[in-house]
């Protein structure tokens, strides 16, 4: 077994491969739509471009300069959804959205509990 100096170190190698950048960008997907801070996004996306070749490598992708992109990402401004959305698809992700059915059903359960009263 191979043991990691850091949690930095094993989180970027465990990042190099697509596969596991969606799966860690959906979870932090799902990490946001519960606590609702865009920062966890902007350090998730930092941890992608350096496992996926550095700042540099992504801003060369989305033609941008790297330190404009460094900027994007370093949580003091929340970028614009246009530019997360390039910045996912540079890295072979997209973003999209899903219907949550959950408060159709509370909405359900109180128009029932008024019908019913």
């Amino acid at each position: 077994m191979k043991v990691y100096g850091t949690w930095h170190a094993f989180l970027i190698e465990q990042l190099t491969e697509k596969e596991d950048v969606i799966g860690f960008l959906d979870a932090v997907m799902e990490e946001y739509q519960i606590h609702g801070n865009l920062t966890t996004i902007q350090l998730a996306l930092q941890y992608v471009a350096e496992a996926q070749g550095g700042i540099s490598e992504l801003a060369k992708k989305i033609n941008i300069e790297p330190c404009l992109l460094s900027k994007v990402l370093d949580r003091t401004e929340i970028p614009k959804i246009d530019t997360l959305m390039t910045i996912l698809n540079a890295l072979g992700c997209q973003l999209s959205a899903l219907l949550s059915t959950t408060n159709l059903h509370l909405e359900d359960t109180k128009e029932s509990s008024a019908i019913a009263s």
